[in-house]
């Protein structure tokens, strides 16, 4: 993994935790899969992070109560910011290219595509985002607690919405066919039976195209 992403990562988990924002974030992008391995949460396993694109899931719009500005904070730490052109959701970019999103999870019949936030950036509201807040670990990194999921939440979430990925949809294959093998079945068999028979179906979708012979 290229040493100047890797530096710029550590920089920005820096400074959310010195403005007391990393508490109401979680990592969930493949950059997770960089925590999984720095705390050694599974053994031996070496990711293949090839992207610019640092996820962050925001746990609740309303917090914290006192409202934070989070690109204020950037723009004096020499980030850039600007919006999705077709979202208008916040991104924020360093230097060196590399480029931080936030999600949050879209509740009942929620139609509105991105949601203003207490931590002052735009998040792109997405469905399928509960099997990732509710399957949450917290593990210290470089002296920071920083919040990710499971790595079976991770996997499963992954599986439920590749289909929609896009141009990113091998590329998350590839990352899932590598982890399932490190993946606590009994956790996994746990955390499916909390979701929706559709996303069961989209699990076993994927399983049965990429991961039988595993």
């Amino acid at each position: 993994m290229n040493s100047v992403l890797q530096k710029e990562f550590m920089k920005f988990i820096k400074i959310l935790n010195d403005n007391d924002c990393i508490k109401h974030l979680i990592l969930i992008g493949s950059w997770s899969e960089y925590i999984y391995m720095q705390t050694g949460m599974l053994k031996d396993f070496i990711p293949s992070i090839r992207t610019l694109d640092i996820d962050f899931l925001v746990t609740n719009l309303k917090k914290p109560k006192e409202k934070i500005s989070l690109t204020e904070i950037a723009k004096a730490e020499g980030y850039f910011i600007n919006e999705d052109v077709l979202t208008g959701s916040t991104k924020i970019s360093s230097t060196s290219q590399l480029e931080i999103e936030f999600l949050i999870n879209q509740k009942g019949k929620g139609t509105e595509s991105v949601l203003k936030t207490n931590l002052g950036v735009n998040a792109q509201a997405l469905r399928h985002m509960n099997v990732l807040i509710d399957n949450t670990i917290e593990v210290k990194f470089l002296g920071v607690l920083v919040i990710v999921p499971t790595p079976e939440a991770y996997a499963l979430h992954k599986m439920i919405i590749n289909k929609e990925r896009g141009n990113k949809i091998e590329k998350d294959k590839e990352s899932l066919i590598f982890l399932y093998p490190y993946l606590d079945k009994n956790v996994v068999a746990e955390i499916r039976s909390t979701l929706t028979k559709k996303e069961n179906r989209n699990i076993d979708q994927f399983i049965h195209e990429n991961l039988i012979n595993i």
